[in-house]
């Protein structure tokens, strides 16, 4: 990390593009936390003696999140962020009804556990005021947006007034805040499962990690997820499920809107692997129960790139 400040000091105030341009490094050199001490480009150019802006309370809290935006990888984020994100914003009341769930999304990608505020424009205030950190947030979604390959497509129907994607990733933090679920009551940290029910939407969230280590799932979650072709995919579910419970019947009879959420792997470049979301998918066949094994047809097919690292994650 000093070896990098120093070189940041030979290079001069340049923006964080072209000192990585300049130097090699990549993005997750900067942002990728080692030990306790806080580290994003912020830090870093305090490191250099070049940051110049005044040191709020939160800087250091904020500084090791700034890697939770490192994958946004569609414009619906990046234009509301960056309004979100201006310090002319007006507040969380006044934002229009898209731009606060993009807002929660946003604040809950930054406190998990909702922190000790209030509400939401109390954190949002916070994070505007923190002029250094913000414009390092704008800049580094801009980056990731600028660096996506791929096309995205908006939900259609009684969900089109989600502003999730298809074939963007997306953090455990934003998919809940995005699909209405996040709040102060229900705080995304504490969500563990691999499934949620949103009532209210009549949707089914399932959250897929196709590689599955002994260190991170236990014997009962080691679910045989694995994707059969790029628009089939194998999923089992809880082990209790049984065809009769609730649940079983709306996966077999078709009775809710099934969203994909799936990863490679838990842990990443900058820490927890963001979720590329797959979109809705219909049943095309069940096995069993308890746990039961079901094949998913999705509407839309997997991205290419996805769906060979998927094969190889899932064994």
């Amino acid at each position: 990390w000093k070896d990098m400040a120093r070189e940041l000091r030979q290079v001069g105030d340049v923006t964080l593009e072209d000192y990585l341009r300049d130097t090699g490094l990549d993005l997750a050199d900067v942002l990728r936390q080692v030990g306790p001490k806080p580290r994003s480009w912020t830090t870093l150019r305090r490191e250099a003696n070049l940051e110049l802006s005044p040191i709020t309370a939160l800087e250091g809290e904020l500084a090791k999140r700034v890697r939770a935006f490192a994958h946004v990888d569609d414009v619906v984020r990046l234009a509301g962020f960056k309004r979100i994100l201006s310090p002319t914003a007006p507040s969380y009341e006044n934002l229009s009804t898209v731009d606060q769930v993009l807002a929660r999304m946003l604040f809950f990608a930054l406190w998990p556990d909702g922190s000790s505020f209030p509400d939401y424009s109390s954190g949002l205030s916070e994070l505007r005021a923190s002029e250094a950190i913000r414009e390092e947030i704008a800049t580094v979604v801009e980056m990731a947006c600028d660096a996506s390959r791929h096309q995205t497509y908006p939900l259609a129907g009684d969900l089109s007034d989600i502003p999730l994607q298809v074939h963007a990733h997306y953090s455990r933090e934003e998919i809940l805040a995005g699909l209405g679920h996040a709040s102060f009551d229900a705080r995304p940290a504490n969500f563990r499962e691999g499934v949620k029910y949103l009532q209210e939407r009549n949707v089914d969230a399932l959250f897929i990690t196709l590689e599955k280590t002994v260190s991170g799932f236990s014997p009962t979650t080691m679910y045989r997820d694995y994707p059969i072709s790029r628009s089939l995919l194998h999923w089992e579910s809880q082990s209790t499920t049984s065809l009769r419970s609730a649940t079983g019947q709306r996966y077999v009879n078709s009775l809710s809107t099934v969203l994909l959420f799936a990863r490679t792997h838990k842990e990443g470049d900058f820490g927890v692997r963001p979720y590329l979301f797959l979109g809705p998918a219909r049943l095309d066949e069940t096995l069993g129960e308890r746990p039961i094994a079901i094949t998913w047809r999705l509407d839309y097919e997997m991205p290419v790139g996805f769906f060979n690292e998927a094969r190889v994650a899932a064994g």
